[in-house]
């Protein structure tokens, strides 16, 4: 009868180099789901920022409607608004300009009152301070005609750069 010896060279596991490079591949994977992941997180963000403009619409339209007049705030640099930026537009000597109209406009005569239009109006995913000077890019800024008769809000979209909201 022959005896049957073991091959000292039968594999019973995996060698170093096969589990490296099954590492390295789960590691090329999950950097791509990461990268889908941050992509959707900024459609997220720009999506909730183009509700919040269809919301603030509304709610400037009805105070319009009780007040006969927009809030008025800061100074209505052109009529194309071409140079309407977080610097250009200035109200008095506040340095953080139209971010200081949102806040201290809008928002406050949208609060304002026993029976509010809007108690919390929105305010940028990113930059919840809505402050110029903490965030120049993602905020909202507010600026209006000196007799409040128009108005134009801008939000900056991550994929798709400065957007201007004019209403009159």
């Amino acid at each position: 009868m022959f005896l049957k010896t073991k091959n000292l060279n039968s594999r019973l596991g995996f060698t170093l180099i096969e589990l490296l490079v099954v590492i390295s591949i789960i590691g090329i994977l999950s950097s791509f789901s990461v990268v889908a992941l941050n992509s959707a997180r900024m459609k997220a963000r720009d999506a909730l920022r183009k509700g919040d403009m269809a919301q603030l619409r509304t709610a400037l339209s009805l105070y319009y409607d009780d007040n006969y007049q927009y809030p008025i705030c800061g100074t209505w640099v052109d009529d194309e608004l071409q140079a309407f930026g977080a610097n250009d537009i200035a109200n008095g000597d506040n340095p953080d300009g139209a971010c200081w109209c949102y806040i201290n406009a809008v928002e406050a005569e949208l609060s304002a009152g026993t029976r509010p239009i809007m108690p919390e109006p929105p305010r940028d995913p990113k930059n919840s301070s809505n402050s110029c000077l903490a965030d120049g890019t993602y905020n909202y800024r507010y600026v209006s005609t000196p007799n409040g008769d128009s108005y134009a809000i801008v939000y900056t979209l991550e994929d798709g750069g400065e957007k201007i909201m004019r209403g009159w």
